[in-house]
């Protein structure tokens, strides 16, 4: 007989928070949050190496929404395709110990919300719980992930919450109204699911990259429509998978991040994008914007050099020729800076990256790691630039973290901003407005109306 009590005192912990009150305080950042993500999936979804994949994909049609878009499918595919939008212009938020952990859990579990017909705070509420749980989880699972990446020959990174289902599946269960029973299989099986690329190609910028966060999102959705209909997770599985790390986390941490549920709320230290671009790039680029080299053109740099921890090492490739290349190439960003003093989502198509003056310059921005820096990381991800000019005069900038952490977060016009200039790129600038209007209404609206102004007629 297969047990239905928890196997560990921190699956307990799990359920019990579930029946937790959430601050108002705390639901405010939820709704931040949310509206983050679906500005981003917006935008995402309007990327040329998507657009003609998600109008000619032959999905069935169904009640769910593809955000950005005039199509209507299946809510588990809506989370494949919404969710790989959700990444693709690497704007949306994220965690420094976590991950960008919101992606799969918004735009993964917004479809099945809409469907349900469910009201605004119910979907915040139920996407603040699952951002504690996969923070947490995700925090923990890095440890693994580097003694994995020691062990086979292939690049195996999480950046975008695909190693937990848990969080769009237990979204999705609470949206369709799973009972406890229900929702305890649920995370069960969610957690004893993960989907993940056995190499990530940033540096090559191939499309197919961000479907992974699609697929997980879709498989997460999946198990939720499982266990509703009577499929059992494994509670074997809890301690096989998650007893490992009590060693690897240290004497008691693993336990005691899930002792902290409903008192220490994770989310509270989100991070917001200011740059549509790979937050390991964003440091290098506030430091250089506090160099005082604004006067500078491409022409006038000699050579930058990037001090940073070594997981910002690895951004360290020039040229990029695709839209996720250039995203994760700190030499290219660097380089678009100097040559325009913006980095915005424009800078990221096909004619900016055949700027030869930008590429040229990102071949002259060199990265070196730095051990303060790595001591540093992940709660900061610093870094300092040094800028070289032709006739000898130097630059220097540092960064503690960059802008938008939530120790120098967005202000409130800036946040508002960049999700106009978001849904601008999505949907028109005629649209974006009332797009904007409804995602500040986001814990108050039904996700039906929210979602409408979020997609094409």
């Amino acid at each position: 007989m297969i047990s239905q009590e928890p196997v560990r005192d921190w699956e307990r912990q799990v359920y019990r928070f579930l029946t937790d009150e959430i601050p108002d305080g705390v639901r405010a950042d939820g709704a931040r949050i949310v509206a983050d993500v679906l500005a981003a999936t917006v935008a995402g979804a309007a990327a040329p190496q998507h657009a003609g994949v998600f109008r000619d994909a032959a999905l069935a049609d169904g009640p769910a929404s593809v955000l950005g878009t005039d199509r209507r499918v299946d809510p588990s595919q809506a989370a494949l395709l919404n969710a790989t939008a959700a990444i693709t212009q690497e704007i949306e938020e994220g965690h420094n110990r976590g991950g960008h952990v919101g992606a799969s859990i918004v735009a993964g579990a917004v479809g099945v919300a809409e469907a349900r017909d469910v009201d605004g705070e119910t979907f915040v509420d139920a996407c603040v719980r699952s951002y504690e749980l996969c923070a947490r989880f995700e925090y923990a699972i890095f440890a693994m992930k580097a003694r994995m990446n020691e062990a086979i020959p292939w690049l195996v990174r999480d950046p975008h919450s695909t190693w937990t289902t848990l969080g769009p599946a237990l979204t999705a269960a609470v949206c369709a109204g799973q009972s406890p029973d229900e929702v305890r299989e649920t995370v069960r099986t969610a957690l004893n699911l993960a989907v993940v690329s056995m190499h990530d190609p940033f540096a090559e910028g191939a499309p197919s990259r961000n479907v992974t966060a699609g697929f997980s999102a879709q498989a997460g959705v999946s198990a939720a429509t499982l266990t509703a209909a009577g499929l059992r997770g494994s509670p074997a599985a809890m301690e096989a998978v998650y007893d490992p790390f009590e060693t690897l986390l240290g004497d008691g941490e693993f336990a005691a991040l899930f002792d902290s549920l409903g008192d220490d709320w994770w989310i509270t230290e989100a991070y917001q994008k200011p740059y549509p671009s790979c937050r390991y790039t964003h440091a290098p680029l506030d430091a250089l914007r506090d160099a005082g080299a604004d006067d500078l053109t491409p022409a006038d740099v000699d050579r930058i050099d990037v001090y940073t921890y070594r997981n910002g090492v690895d951004m360290r490739h020039a040229r990029p020729e695709t839209l996720t290349a250039a995203k994760f190439s700190t030499p290219y960003v660097l380089a678009r800076w100097v040559a325009d003093g913006r980095v915005e989502l424009d800078h990221f198509l096909e004619d900016a990256l055949g700027d030869e003056a930008v590429q040229a310059l990102s071949e002259r921005v060199h990265l070196h790691a730095d051990e303060a820096f790595e001591r540093a990381f992940p709660d900061d991800w610093g870094a300092r630039v040094e800028v070289t000019a032709r006739d000898g005069s130097r630059y220097v900038g540092e960064r503690e973290y960059p802008r938008g952490d939530y120790r120098d977060p967005l202000s409130g016009a800036d946040l508002a901003s960049r999700n106009r200039d978001l849904l601008a790129f999505g949907l028109g600038d005629d649209a974006a407005d009332e797009a904007l209007n409804a995602l500040s209404a986001v814990d108050s609206s039904p996700v039906r109306e929210t979602v409408a102004a979020l997609t094409r007629d």
